[in-house]
């Protein structure tokens, strides 16, 4: 599915996401629409959702209150699902980003892709299958909060730490001309989007800051097999399209 002009309704869970994130998932969000609803859920009168307060501030996000009812009882994730449905039913979104590392919203997940509505996860790798099946993209937000990290750091530590992705990138480069090959016309082109939905559709947390470049084509422009270009992309007809050497 591609998921780009959407009005994104961002939903987090304060319990399971650090405020440390918060400007990372506004930054990945914001390449597949306007983020329209920004909720905020917790119990506020916990310490521990003190790291919260100035980024409630910084970026105008509505903070929802929910006390615990009783013990082992988890009252947020009841009043996130409740609020989601709210939301869905007044239909002024077409998108929902569920930012939990909980499985509890997998069904939820799934409720919204039935009615052909986008989901997007954000949550740390530690996240259950489950959940991250569910969506139509999972952002690896600690992975990203990693590179993000490594980009400040000197040249040395930058190279190290793109070596350590050779072989995820060799098997990005296997899966790419997989796709290719299986998909392009006879002439070996084929459409560039078409491309991102298949990748998408194999691993929906592909990201390609994880590899070290601002964008996906830039990987594919850049990669190289004994000192020679793998890939050639270039418009035709107004699209962009690629094609293995």
């Amino acid at each position: 599915m591609e998921i780009k002009d959407r009005i994104i309704a961002l939903l987090i869970d304060s319990e399971n996401i650090s405020s440390d994130y918060f400007s990372i998932i506004l930054d990945e969000l914001s390449q597949y629409g306007k983020v329209t609803y920004r909720r905020l859920y917790g119990d506020f009168t916990n310490p521990q959702a003190n790291g919260w307060k100035q980024v409630l501030l910084d970026y105008s996000i509505e903070q929802i209150q929910q006390v615990a009812f009783s013990k082992g009882k988890n009252a947020t994730d009841s009043k996130m699902i409740i609020d989601a449905m709210d939301i869905l039913y007044q239909g002024k979104v077409n998108c929902f980003c569920i930012a939990t590392s909980d499985s509890d919203f997998t069904n939820l997940a799934m409720r919204f892709r039935n009615d052909n509505l986008a989901v997007i996860g954000a949550g740390e790798q530690k996240t259950p299958t489950s959940f991250r099946n569910a969506c139509d993209r999972f952002i690896a937000i600690d992975d990203l909060l990693k590179a993000k990290k490594r980009e400040k750091s000197n040249y040395d530590k930058i190279s190290s730490a793109r070596a350590k992705t050779d072989k995820k990138l060799s098997d990005l480069i296997k899966t790419t001309k997989d796709i290719i090959n299986n998909n392009s016309g006879i002439d070996g082109w084929m459409h560039f989007a078409a491309l991102m939905n298949e990748i998408y559709r194999k691993e929906n947390d592909f990201n390609a800051k994880l590899y070290g470049y601002s964008n996906p084509s830039s990987i594919f422009k850049n990669a190289e097999e004994n000192g020679k270009k793998i890939f050639t992309l270039k418009p035709i007809a107004g699209a962009a399209q690629i094609k293995i050497n």
